[in-house]
């Protein structure tokens, strides 16, 4: 006898004992005690269907025909309300791999607005990790000073918690692909820099290409699910509530990076501490370890290493789709990264950041062929900046000034004449200095790229403290940047010699670019390195 039979006996004998007027508080004793409460969303729940009139229905006086046709459907339904969520929960815990279980994208919610961000949390709930005064916010830009969702939700400003919901709010947007989304995406840009349709379609494309690939045999709805999941988990190391929940089982790295590659292998053995990971189905999962700190793209993007940033892609294990996939998560990524600035639009990824995300994607992708290596790849991506800025890729100064114009999200003719400009104020000294530290041609020094060197020249180059005029705050952001960047990479590298410093630990800007964003002249100040890599200016 099948399992769904032997429910439906139960229920039928359950209900063929009790007098028709009393079916409904049978009905209610017979979901209590059979019908396991799994916490679910989007579940079919019993309590829902017994408010229809369908269990309200007066059986008294009818024939015993009648009656018992009502018993079965009523046995029949019981048996279904029992096996559903029981068959969801199972699907949730990695029991079954049916795709049709899984739970229905957020992006394909008609809710909107602060509506639609609690259907979020209630869907993933590992967000609310980031809505807390510890979480390691990003130094770069600031905060609008109202109606975020965090502020409207929490009552308080959390960046990191806004960031991540414009991260899926953008997914949505570029999947959708209509001419209302691209409205919507791109309302707030300014009109000079504006992302054409055109790239928006070819970001609709890529994404749709990547829905459609099958890998792993996966439907759209469990890469779709796979998507929205990576774009959630993917700073739980700016969590401190996430960082003492896994601390217990090892994870333990500084750099939020590495903390999430740290967290997607522990969850291979144990998938409950992360809701949103166990309820993927097996490939999803498979597809997140796979694509787990594969690259740091944007460190790619504005040229913070040299050609060890291409390292982990140099390796045929590295299928073509799990880089699609990745860089697709970084693209929404990039999108949200103002979300705590503009809810509703894309501030970031307009048509300079698309051609140089394209670009950083074409360098990867030179990696496909066996007889190129890593500094081929860094010298294609490098290449396509330097002429962008009407730079020299092969001269030492011009390749220094293509990374700082990197870092500094500039892409015109005009702004690499500014930084030619502004390096020869410096004394030839210190441009022999920079030289040493920032051109990279074949291998770079330092064992990992450091992190937040560019919030600390875009935080100089914002601040209105430095000049009226853009190019008089971007020739400072060299003038007092780049001089300061030099000697803390002078002094890690010291410490990493005299065995002071660990090589694995990256070098880390964030709080340094804090204080860019407040006082600049104080990064004339001394400083210290902590064990984490923390660059901490002093006497600030």
């Amino acid at each position: 006898m099948s399992f769904l039979t032997r429910i439906i006996n139960r229920s039928y004998n359950f209900f063929s004992h009790i007098p028709s007027s009393n079916f409904n508080t049978a009905y209610r004793s017979f979901s209590s005690r059979s019908i396991p409460k799994f916490p679910m969303n989007n579940s079919f729940r019993a309590s829902s269907l017994f408010n229809q009139k369908i269990f309200h229905a007066p059986f008294a006086n009818e024939g015993t025909t009648i009656n018992k046709t009502r018993l079965i459907g009523l046995a029949f339904l019981a048996g279904i309300l029992f096996v559903i969520p029981l068959k969801a929960n199972a699907y949730g815990s990695g029991i079954s791999s049916d795709p049709a279980m899984l739970v229905k994208p957020i992006i394909f919610s008609a809710s909107k607005d602060i509506d639609w961000v609690r259907q979020c949390i209630d869907q993933y709930p590992e967000i609310l990790w980031l809505a807390d005064e510890s979480v390691r916010k990003t130094e770069e830009a600031q905060a609008s000073l109202q109606g975020s969702y965090s502020e409207q939700l929490f009552d308080k400003k959390f960046i990191e918690f806004d960031r991540t919901i414009m991260t899926l709010h953008s997914l949505k947007l570029i999947l959708d692909g209509s001419d209302e989304a691209y409205l919507e995406f791109t309302k707030d840009q300014q009109e000079d820099t504006k992302l054409s349709r055109e790239s928006f379609q070819k970001l609709h494309e890529q994404g749709m290409a990547l829905l459609k690939s099958k890998y792993l045999g996966m439907s759209e709805l469990e890469l779709m699910q796979a998507l929205e999941a990576s774009l959630v988990l993917g700073d739980i190391g700016k969590s401190e509530k996430a960082r003492e929940i896994f601390k217990t089982y090892g994870a333990k790295a500084p750099d939020h990076d590495d903390f999430h590659e740290e967290v997607i292998q522990i969850l291979q053995t144990h998938p409950k501490l992360c809701p949103t990971f166990d309820r993927l189905s097996p490939a999803a999962k498979q597809l997140i370890t796979q694509s787990a700190n594969l690259a740091h793209y944007g460190h790619i993007t504005h040229i913070e290493g040299g050609p060890d940033m291409f390292s982990k892609l140099n390796s045929n294990a590295v299928s073509s789709i799990a880089l699609s996939f990745d860089f697709f998560v970084h693209i929404c990524d990039v999108a949200g990264a103002l979300g705590h600035v503009n809810k509703r639009s894309s501030l970031v990824c307009t048509e300079p950041t698309y051609l140089a995300m394209q670009g950083v994607l074409d360098s990867c992708k030179v990696l496909a062929s066996s007889e190129t290596t890593e500094i081929d790849a860094y010298n294609t991506y490098l290449s396509i900046r330097a002429n962008w800025l009407g730079l020299n890729p092969q001269d030492r100064t011009d390749r220094v000034l293509t990374r700082m114009g990197a870092m500094l999200r500039l892409f015109t003719p005009e702004d690499g004449t500014i930084l030619k400009q502004a390096v020869q104020k410096l004394s030839p000294k210190v441009q022999a200095k920079i030289i040493e530290q920032l051109d990279v041609p074949q291998k770079e020094e330092l064992e990992r790229t450091p992190t937040y060197m560019p919030a600390v020249l875009v935080n100089l180059a914002n601040n209105p403290q430095l000049g009226k005029s853009k190019e008089e705050r971007i020739s400072k952001a060299v003038t007092l940047g780049l001089p300061f960047l030099v000697r803390v990479l002078e002094t890690h590298k010291e410490h990493i010699l005299a065995h002071k410093a660990d090589p694995t630990i990256p070098l880390n800007f964030n709080k340094a670019a804090g204080v860019a964003k407040i006082n600049p002249k104080a990064l004339s100040n001394e400083y210290n390195i902590d064990p984490e890599g923390n660059v901490i200016i002093l006497d600030f």
